[in-house]
C-alpha cells in the first residue's frame, strides 16, 4: 500500500484560534493540516483536496457551517466532520449532526481534546482507507489474473495453429503476428540458423531498421542473439542493460530474445524490440512459449518439405515402373532386368524415405506416453499434431511402395 499523509482541513472564522490549533497542536502532532476562515473559500478547498477530517466552525465568515454541510451532503462528499461550538450553541451543534458531524468541541477548545477527537476519528478514516486499499488490490489482482489467462489461451491457440501449418513462410508470418499480439512491440524478427555456414540469416521482420531490411535473406552480425542460440536461455533487458549485447535492430531501447530450439539444438532466435517502453517481465514467458512453438513449427514444415520432395521422386520412380509395365502388357519387350531394377529403386527409396519417419514417431511416441517427462497441455498438442502429420506420410509411403515383410 501507498503511504498516505493524513490531512485536515480547519475552516473557523477565528483566524487565531485556527492558527493555534493548526500550528500549536495538529502539524506537531504529525498531520498535514491548514485553515481558512472564508466559509466559501473552504467548501472550494474540500471539494478540490478531499482532506481526511474537516474541523468546521459553525460561523465562519461568508457560508454557515449548515451551508457547507449540506453543500457537501448534496454532492456526496463523505469526509468527517468535528464542530466548533460556542457553549450557548450545544444544541445548534446536535442539530448539525442530522447534516454528517461525526463530533463537536464546545469552546475554549484545549488542544488535547482537539487531538483526541482527531484521533479517534481518524482510526475510522484508516480503516476505511486500508479496507478500499485491499479491495482495489485486489481487484487489480483480478484483473491481471484475467488478462493472464486470456494471454495463455491466445498463446495456445496460436500455437495450435502454428504447428499445424506445413510452410515454412507461413510459419514465420504467423509467429510474427503472434509477437506482436502478445507483447504489442514495435518491432519483430526471426533469425534461423544456416546448418551449412554456422550463420544466423535473417528470414522475417516487421518494422525493422534500415540496416536489417536491407539484408533480409542475408547472414546478420548480432552478439546478442549469438549468446542467446548458445545459452538457450531467454533474455529481457532495456536502457543499459543492451550496452555490452547492443541487438542488430538500431535504435532499440528494450528488448526480448527468445531462443527456437528442438531437441536441444538451437535452429534459430525470435526477438521484439521497442523504441520507448521496455517490455513488461511477464512477457519473458510468453516469449519463451512463442519461441517453443516456432522451433516446432518451423522443424516441422522443413520435414514435411523434405518428405513432400522425397515423396515427389518416389511417385516419379513409380510412374516409369508402370509406363514400363504397361510397354511389357503391350507386348513390348523391355529389357531383362529393367522392371525388377525399378522396383528394387523405388523399394530403397521407400525404405530411405520410411526409416527416419519411423524412427521420429518413435521418439514422438515417447513424448506423447510421458516417457520422456510430463509435456504442458500446450506442447502436448503440438507433438500430437505433428504425429498425425509424420504418421500420414509414412501411410502414403506405404501405398506407394508397401514394405517389405519378409514374405511374411
Amino acid at each position: 500500500m501507498s503511504e498516505h499523509k493524513d490531512t485536515i482541513l480547519v475552516i473557523d472564522g477565528d483566524s487565531e484560534e485556527a492558527a493555534l490549533f493548526v500550528d500549536g497542536a495538529l502539524v506537531p502532532f504529525g498531520y498535514e493540516a491548514d485553515y481558512v476562515a472564508d466559509g466559501g473559500a473552504g467548501l472550494a478547498m474540500v471539494l478540490e483536496s478531499l482532506p481526511d477530517i474537516l474541523v468546521l466552525d459553525l460561523n465562519p465568515v461568508g457560508l454557515s457551517g449548515y451551508d457547507i454541510l449540506a453543500a457537501l451532503n448534496a454532492q456526496a462528499v463523505d469526509v468527517p466532520v468535528i464542530l466548533l461550538v460556542d457553549p450557548q450553541n450545544e444544541q445548534a451543534a446536535r442539530q448539525a449532526f442530522r447534516l454528517g458531524a461525526r463530533d463537536y468541541l464546545v469552546r475554549p477548545v484545549r488542544e488535547t481534546e482537539l487531538i483526541q477527537s482527531v484521533e479517534q476519528l481518524m482510526n475510522d478514516v484508516r480503516l476505511r482507507r486500508d479496507r478500499e486499499s485491499l479491495v482495489s488490490e485486489a481487484r487489480h489482482a483480478d484483473e491481471e489474473a484475467e488478462q493472464r489467462l486470456r494471454e495463455l489461451k491466445t498463446l495456445m491457440g496460436i500455437g495450435k495453429s502454428v504447428t499445424a501449418l506445413t510452410d515454412q513462410n507461413e510459419v514465420l508470418d504467423r509467429v510474427i503476428r503472434a509477437a506482436i499480439q502478445l507483447t504489442k512491440a514495435e518491432t519483430v524478427g526471426i533469425f534461423l540458423l544456416d546448418h551449412q555456414t554456422d550463420e544466423l540469416i535473417l528470414h522475417a521482420g516487421q518494422n525493422l531498421s534500415r540496416n536489417l531490411l536491407d539484408h533480409m535473406g542475408e547472414p546478420i552480425d548480432d552478439d546478442l542473439a549469438t549468446m542467446i542460440m548458445n545459452s538457450q536461455e531467454t533474455y529481457i533487458a532495456s536502457g543499459e542493460g543492451l550496452r555490452r549485447y547492443p541487438p542488430a535492430q538500431q535504435g532499440a531501447t528494450a528488448v526480448i530474445y527468445a531462443p527456437m530450439a528442438v531437441q536441444e539444438n538451437s535452429i534459430g532466435v525470435l526477438w521484439v524490440a521497442n523504441t520507448r517502453l521496455p517490455f513488461e517481465p511477464f512477457m519473458k514467458d510468453l516469449m519463451t512459449a512463442l519461441g517453443d512453438y516456432a522451433a516446432i513449427a518451423v522443424a516441422n514444415a522443413r520435414l514435411f518439405a523434405t518428405m513432400e520432395e522425397r515423396t515427389q521422386q518416389l511417385e516419379v520412380v513409380n510412374v516409369q515402373l508402370q509406363a514400363q509395365q504397361d510397354e511389357v502388357g503391350q507386348g513390348e519387350a523391355a529389357p531383362v532386368g529393367d522392371g525388377e531394377s525399378a522396383v528394387r529403386s523405388r523399394q530403397e527409396l521407400a525404405g530411405q524415405i520410411r526409416s527416419p519417419l519411423t524412427e521420429i514417431l518413435g521418439n514422438l511416441n515417447l513424448f506423447r506416453t510421458g516417457e520422456m517427462g510430463p509435456l504442458p497441455a500446450s506442447h502436448q498438442a503440438a507433438v500430437d499434431v505433428m504425429h498425425r502429420q509424420v504418421e500420414a506420410l509414412v501411410l502414403l509411403i506405404d501405398d506407394l511402395s508397401p514394405p517389405d515383410t519378409g514374405g511374411l
